[in-house]
């Protein structure tokens, strides 16, 4: 059995960024549970979402564009059921940055009751190749942080 989770993730208080998003008919499985592969689709699109919002730019997710912050890792956590048709909502928030790479922290809540959660570890790259991060960037994930993670972890 897995270690239980950090208490200061399971609040929404603690996360700079919360996404509403409606849940679908097609999110649900027999028992009208939020099914897996929507519930990681939910993290998915709120990572994207502040990933545009920290950068101000749309071009992250094009072919052509040289630099991106790609996905290499991710962890999710089932902490209880979601139901169809109440909506959802995910915070996110950014814990340890390092030289190229970054740790999210992410939470799902329905109804006040964090329902699971998604760490995950993102990279940025140039020519498909992980380089630092530039410190311009660097400056606006760090106004991302998780609170605790402002406090207490040095960059």
């Amino acid at each position: 059995m897995a270690n239980k989770p950090d208490p200061q993730l399971l609040e929404a208080t603690n996360y700079p960024y919360i996404l509403r998003l409606d849940t679908q008919f097609s999110d649900m499985d027999a028992y009208a549970h939020l099914n897996n592969l929507a519930i990681a689709r939910f993290y998915e699109s709120a990572r994207a979402r502040l990933i545009l919002q920290i950068t101000g730019r749309d071009d992250f997710y094009k072919p052509e564009t040289p630099d991106k912050i790609l996905l290499i890792e991710t962890r999710l956590r089932y902490l209880a059921e979601g139901q169809y048709p109440a909506p959802v909502d995910v915070a996110t928030g950014i814990g340890h940055i390092g030289n190229s790479s970054l740790q999210m922290h992410q939470a799902l809540f329905q109804d006040g009751i964090c329902i699971g959660l998604c760490d995950v570890v993102m990279v940025y790259a140039l020519d498909g190749k992980p380089c630092h991060i530039p410190t311009a960037l660097r400056e606006q994930f760090k106004q991302q942080r998780l609170a605790h993670f402002s406090e207490n972890v040095p960059s």
